[in-house]
């Protein structure tokens, strides 16, 4: 018989069974700096040396002391005894003496002695004298860059849990790192499972439907932080799929089945799930909507959720749980999908179907002015324009049934899903 409303399972306490049965330690890894992009860092980053490593010029000018220019005005300018420089990269050996400027070019060390830059613009050169003449004073400190300003030896310059990004690539070079330790991926599997599916996009046989949902789900595994292992797609054979959860298992820290769910009698993913291993199934039927056939199970600390087969279900599954489950192998704890702050453009209600379940509401984002507006929508389960036309989604909870133009409302950003441009305003 279908289970009645009342043997679902409330989001909130599913999320409290999951987190408390699934094992999700992050694990190093020492990645070459150049390919760090877009990792999480598993440790602090402290410099280890000065950068810059001395002082260094703004500007293409002279160095110089600036008590010696301290007096010099148009009507009793000052002459120095114009120095050769030190090559961009090279220490000066040399120190300035009283009367001296040292030819200095932009980003070159500054030698020592000197207390500031006069721009190249501000001086006259006598090249057959070696002089150079300044008319005016110069301020101590002038277009120098000291040593150490950017970053000290021994100071915290990135913290764990940060991902790493171009910027940081360049933080890390002048670091003179060519390594970093980051979390270590979590291999997440996928297995598809239906006698209907076919892995052939082009000539498809009759009656058969092409199984493309792993090409999204490996996308968003990707952006969450992890490795997608696609396994391939196995029949409605019970030993079958419990034979692929349990090489899913085997191969990857988290495991994903996709379809085969139903809410009627227990079904061949629940069964297969449940021959696995403890504490097997925990959460089969939640109070979601779209995806009620959403579930989960552990084996041995390890995940394996239970995606329902039609695309909405299977997203909103995989944000509700997957998600949080990747983002706790990169030490940031059972974490949502990024989101923003927006106004609803317009009203949505949800009708007479699961009143008390919690909602996904796909909205459009549109940006006006300082602020993001959001219009929600609504489109059937199996729907994939549904997710093509809209950028983000809002969480109805379980005590309200509409949203009401002109309501604050948070819209969550599922990477890999979402556009990235809205993602970039979070």
């Amino acid at each position: 018989m279908p289970r009645e409303f009342t043997d679902y399972v409330p989001l909130a306490d599913a999320l409290d069974v999951l987190k408390r049965n699934v094992t999700a330690i992050p694990r190093r890894e020492l990645v070459p700096v150049a390919e760090s992009f877009g990792r999480v860092l598993f440790e602090d980053v402290v410099s280890k040396v000065d950068v810059p490593q001395a002082d260094s010029s703004h500007m293409d000018g002279f160095a110089l002391r600036s008590s010696d220019v301290a007096e010099a005005t148009p009507e009793n300018p000052v002459r120095l005894t114009m120095m050769a420089g030190s090559p961009l990269g090279e220490i000066p050996k040399v120190r300035v003496r009283k009367g001296e400027a040292h030819r200095v070019l932009t980003g070159g060390y500054v030698p020592q002695g000197a207390d500031s830059v006069v721009q190249v613009e501000r001086v006259l050169e006598d090249e057959k004298s070696r002089t150079v003449t300044i008319t005016s004073p110069v301020e101590r400190g002038d277009f120098v860059f000291p040593r150490g300003r950017d970053m000290r030896r021994g100071e915290l310059v990135l913290e764990k849990g940060r991902t790493i990004g171009g910027s940081d690539l360049v933080l890390l070079a002048s670091l003179h790192a060519d390594r970093v330790v980051v979390c270590k991926r979590p291999r997440v599997a996928v297995i598809p499972t239906g006698n209907e599916l076919s892995s052939r996009i082009r000539d498809t046989e009759p009656g058969k439907v092409v199984e493309t949902h792993s090409l999204l789900l490996a996308r968003l595994i990707e952006e969450a932080g992890g490795l997608p292992v696609l396994l391939p797609i196995v029949r409605d054979d019970l030993e079958e799929i419990a034979q692929s959860v349990r090489r899913g298992l085997g191969t990857a820290d988290v495991v994903l089945t996709l379809a085969g769910s139903s809410v009627g009698e227990p079904d061949l993913t629940e069964k297969a799930v449940a021959r696995s291993g403890k504490p097997g199934v925990l959460v089969h039927g939640m109070k979601v909507f779209r995806g009620r056939v959403m579930g989960f199970g552990a084996v041995d600390g390890k995940a394996i959720v239970i995606l329902p087969g039609p695309i909405q279900g299977a997203v909103n599954a995989f944000a509700l749980m997957a998600y949080p489950v990747i983002r706790s192998f990169l030490g940031r704890g059972f974490e949502e999908p990024p989101s923003v702050p927006a106004i609803a453009s317009a009203g949505w209600d949800a009708g007479p179907r699961y009143p008390n379940f919690t909602k996904l509401v796909y909205c459009r984002l549109d940006a006006r002015g300082d602020r993001l507006t959001a219009e929600p929508s609504k489109g059937e389960t199996e729907k994939i324009t549904h997710l093509t036309e809209n950028q983000g989604y809002i969480l109805v909870g379980e005590d309200k049934v509409a949203i009401r133009k002109g309501e604050p409302v948070r819209v969550y950003l599922l990477p890999g899903l979402s556009s990235s441009p809205f993602l970039d305003q979070r």
